[in-house]
């Protein structure tokens, strides 16, 4: 399990349902955003960029699809496998979470940061998980209701057409300041500057592992995955 210091953090198909999901954001939101602002000039250059509004759309709609399917793949991933439900139960809010979330709050304004420990995922890593879940059923839901226009607006009154444009685009905008500025910054730039490769090589030190997720440290080291280097000194 471990190999120069590192461990597993990342299987390969957790890289690649990471990259998949990576491609159909990126499609989203670049067709997305060309259509929510075509009437200034980065808007127009970016339906110029995917070759015209014909275009733009079809992007779109083949971003949505991967992303429905990574999606649907991804719950089974969590529900069916092993690591997936054990991977699914880490990711759940225990009591030290909402203790880390209040003291984060008190602090808000100053430069200091709690003293909390963590497992495998921090609190901000189950955050960012959930808002992207969130936004993305948001998105995903209201994008299919508005695909099948004629078949939404047989069964619905024209405020809920309304509605639905308003919530895919601020569920996209969630999403897009959740990955882009937050998960970013504080998986990239935060502890890891200027990139974590884990997510490209699936490793990650132990000597991270030990600093930032001491719980899951402990516990690999109790469980006799991995052994304490400075012991053996």
């Amino acid at each position: 399990m471990t190999e120069n210091n590192t461990i597993v953090r990342f299987t390969l198909n957790e890289r690649i349902q990471h990259l998949l999901a990576i491609i159909a954001f990126i499609m989203l939101f670049v067709s997305g955003f060309a259509l929510k602002y075509s009437d200034n000039a980065i808007g127009k250059w970016l339906i110029h960029l995917l070759g015209g509004m014909e275009n733009r759309s079809t992007v779109h709609y083949l971003g949505g699809i991967l992303l429905i399917v990574i999606g649907l793949y991804h719950i089974l991933y969590l529900f069916v496998t092993s690591r997936g439900r054990d991977q699914f139960h880490r990711l759940l809010f225990r009591a030290a979470d909402w203790k880390a979330i209040r003291a984060s709050f008190f602090n808000l304004f100053s430069f200091r940061r709690p003293a909390i420990a963590h497992g495998r995922f921090t609190t901000r890593q189950k955050l960012q998980f959930w808002l992207v879940v969130g936004g993305s059923l948001s998105m995903g839901v209201s994008g299919l209701l508005i695909w099948f226009h004629d078949e939404t607006m047989s069964l619905f009154s024209k405020w809920f057409w309304d509605f639905l444009f308003v919530l895919h685009s601020h569920g996209a905008m969630l999403v897009f300041l959740v990955i882009v500025i937050w998960h970013m910054y504080d998986v990239h730039l935060r502890e890891a500057f200027p990139m974590d490769n884990s997510w490209l090589n699936g490793r990650f030190s132990l000597e991270r592992l030990k600093a930032e997720h001491p719980l899951e440290y402990e516990e690999l080291l109790a469980s006799g995955q991995i052994e304490d280097k400075e012991d053996e000194k």
